[in-house]
């Protein structure tokens, strides 16, 4: 199934400058949020779903420390695999995920976002593997190459609940946000960033 990424909302350009300017009101199921057709109630927290392929996933990734400040929270993420290209990004976020506790640092999925979208598109398989390599070196961490088949099995598990995740969501456009496996958080509704953490903090609280 064709998969269209979502026009990113317009927060960013003001993205650091957090006023208070984010309506108050309670925000409202099919504008703010929508409750996905089939929720999973084990998902308890706030989790990102994103593609390392996604020009607006990766802009979402800048401010992910912000919003995790003002929402004071943490946020799993979980990579799409909707085609060929998705899984194999998928892989490789995958693979620094289950060396990291699955929490890679902000800094390493920035390196991970630029090997996929800024990689010349003409380089061999060699040179790939080889720069791949060199990031999960540098990072300490084993290159995807060299996981473990107890890791391997880690990853496919991951690749399974993200499949499991995008179906029962019924999604269609990332990057996304689900509350406690029922809520889906429309971004492209929200004014500003507080506005937008303003609706993560209200979901993680609504029954």
């Amino acid at each position: 199934m064709k998969r269209i990424y979502q026009a990113f909302f317009v927060l960013l350009f003001t993205v650091f400058a957090l006023s208070g300017c984010s309506d108050s009101k309670t925000p409202q199921e099919g504008d703010q949020y929508s409750v996905i057709p089939t929720p999973m109630p084990e998902m308890k927290g706030i989790t990102e779903i994103f593609s390392l392929s996604c020009g607006h996933c990766r802009k979402m990734e800048s401010i992910l420390p912000e919003i995790k400040k003002l929402t004071n929270s943490n946020i799993k993420q979980v990579h799409v695999i909707f085609n060929e290209s998705a899984q194999k990004a998928a892989f490789i976020f995958y693979a620094a995920m289950v060396q990291t506790d699955n929490n890679p640092s902000h800094a390493l999925v920035e390196q991970l976002f630029s090997f996929v979208q800024d990689s010349p598109k003409d380089m061999t398989a060699d040179q790939r593997k080889a720069a791949i390599d060199k990031i999960f070196h540098d990072n300490k961490l084993k290159s995807p190459y060299e996981l473990t088949e107890a890791q391997q099995k880690q990853v496919f598990k991951m690749f399974q609940q993200s499949e499991d995740i995008v179906r029962n969501a019924a999604l269609e456009s990332v990057p996304a946000f689900l509350i406690n496996g029922k809520y889906l958080v429309n971004t492209s509704a929200h004014k500003n960033l507080q506005d937008l953490a303003n609706t993560i903090d209200y979901l993680k609280n609504k029954q």
